[in-house]
């Protein structure tokens, strides 16, 4: 089989047409561990499942020991199901060849699974791993899962909301995902905090303001704004709230710059005649595409010599917090000032 994406393997679970061996990797962490289990219950559900389920984590157990359990025969019908976790398969070819001999012949009552959560699969820069995708894509399904676009993401918040009995409109939906990010796990469980609170109501963006907790991106975002209004009583005021949560200071200088590369790609592409919506084909703004509408208004009154002025500064500051022993929140209040003198450049 190819390499398919959420919609294919949903369909394979709905039919229960199964492929012998899965490759599940991708950026969206909740998805990929949602259909894991999916899968799982499909395959090993009732009461031989400790028998007939086995997990590895890691490099823990060699690749010829998972092979091994793989030949077991499941008990009372079913599926012998194999799960691995992370395992370093780039870092072997011996491992890659041993996958790639027994996939010829996998066993009709067996479902192997490797799942990839903290180690990025990278199929563009890694000739290991492409080898590694092809390899499960002929033998069975290389399961892409990224994340969703804003737009979906926006529509999976009304349809929760209205499963959790509650209603919110889309502009809502995307503004709540500008506040918390698009890390779906995260929205789920904002939205189950916001929807216990209205009831039976509709969520309001004074509701979202007052129970959503703010990512660290949407801090920093109004961070930036207060820079870039010249309010410095209010952009220092969130940097020493951010203090006093603990965030660390390279954490925020890199989201600062992150602020400030989207306002460049901005400039940069409405000075070559783009669209500003254009760069999500050539930026990660994937599920993250409010990035792009904020940067864009931001950037109106502030020159491209301003944001390269700025751009160098933050790149300064980010190599003297990692080459120096100046103190580190010291050195973000003094970044900030000078961005502050850098808006009028």
């Amino acid at each position: 089989m190819p390499k398919i994406g959420e919609k294919e393997l949903k369909e394979q679970l709905k039919t229960e047409d199964f492929s012998p061996v899965y490759l599940i990797y991708g950026e969206e962490s909740y998805l990929k561990e949602h259909y894991v289990d999916k899968l799982k219950n499909a395959l090993v559900g009732g009461a031989f499942a400790d028998f007939n389920f086995h997990q590895y984590e890691g490099r823990n157990t060699p690749v010829s020991d998972i092979l091994h359990d793989a030949d077991i025969i499941p008990m009372m019908g079913g599926s012998t199901f194999i799960l691995v976790h992370d395992y370093p398969l780039d870092k072997s070819q011996k491992d890659i060849d041993a996958l790639k001999e027994y996939f010829a012949d996998v066993p009709e009552t067996t479902v192997i699974v490797f799942w990839y959560d903290s180690i990025e699969v990278d199929t563009k820069k890694s000739g290991k791993w492409k080898t590694v995708e092809n390899l499960f894509a002929k033998a069975g399904s290389a399961v892409r899962l990224d994340k969703r676009t804003e737009t979906e993401l926006a529509r999976l918040i009304v349809t929760s909301a209205k499963k959790r009995g509650c209603t919110i409109n889309s502009d809502l939906a995307r503004y709540l995902i500008s506040v918390v990010g698009s890390d779906i796990q995260t929205i789920f469980s904002e939205l189950e905090k916001i929807c216990a609170y209205v009831g039976e109501g509709e969520v309001t963006k004074k509701v979202i303001d007052e129970l959503a907790i703010k990512s660290l991106q949407a801090r920093v975002y109004d961070l930036s704004k207060f820079i870039l209004r010249g309010d410095s009583d209010s952009a220092y005021r969130v940097l020493n709230t951010l203090f006093a949560q603990k965030e660390e200071p390279i954490a925020i200088l890199s989201v600062i710059s992150s602020c400030y590369v989207d306002m460049y790609r901005v400039k940069c592409a409405k000075a070559a005649g783009e669209n500003e919506n254009e760069l999500t084909q050539y930026f990660s703004y994937r599920g993250r595409e409010f990035l792009i509408r904020n940067a864009a208004r931001d950037c109106r009154t502030v020159s491209v010599n301003s944001l390269r002025s700025a751009l160098d500064t933050l790149a300064e500051t980010d190599e003297k917090m990692k080459s120096t022993s100046i103190d580190k929140n010291i050195l973000l209040e003094e970044t900030i000032a000078k961005l502050m003198m850098a808006r009028n450049a």
